[in-house]
């Protein structure tokens, strides 16, 4: 089964704000959850089955990747500095954050969180160094990890510091 990618293109002479959708297709089976855009040019995405994919001009074409190790994981986000830097999150059982610098070609574990009920949903960098990911509730409060070095080192907000979750309450990955 093809997956597809719906891909917003801006092309120039059109209307200010127009855009177009194009429609790729790609023989991969997997689903895609992560996006990330950090130029006009480079996009990274990642997904089921350990699968992160990367183009370098403006989606045109991909390079397409499964990181060793991780091929029965499914990676819900991805944050991408650059053509060579990105991290992406694995969820859950354990919780990965991992890093790249060589564009794609190996995976650095940086963050790795065993706890039961331990399910990560999201991250996100306010610039190229300070950087947050938020899990579902465990033991009643919502999970927080921060960096302040582009991801190469996390640490967990403590216990304490962290939000209550009301019953039932969790974020979607």
């Amino acid at each position: 089964m093809k997956f597809i990618i719906f891909l917003l293109v801006m092309v120039s002479g059109y209307p200010a704000g127009a855009q177009i959708i194009q429609i790729l297709t790609s023989d991969r089976k997997t689903s895609l959850r992560g996006l990330s855009g950090p130029s006009d040019k480079v996009i990274w995405v990642s997904g089921s089955n350990g699968t992160v994919g990367k183009s370098v001009d403006s989606g045109k074409n991909w390079e397409w990747v499964t990181v060793k190790n991780y091929e029965k994981r499914d990676f819900r986000d991805i944050e991408a500095f650059d053509e060579r830097t990105a991290v992406i999150m694995a969820v859950g059982e354990p919780a990965n954050i991992l890093k790249t610098s060589d564009g794609g070609k190996t995976w650095k574990l940086v963050f790795c969180d065993s706890a039961k009920g331990m399910f990560l949903d999201a991250l996100d960098f306010l610039n190229n160094n300070s950087g947050i990911v938020v899990g579902d509730p465990v033991k009643g409060r919502f999970f927080l990890a921060s960096t302040s070095n582009g991801g190469d080192d996390w640490a967990a907000i403590p216990f304490d510091r962290l939000p209550k979750a009301d019953s039932g309450e969790a974020c979607f990955a």
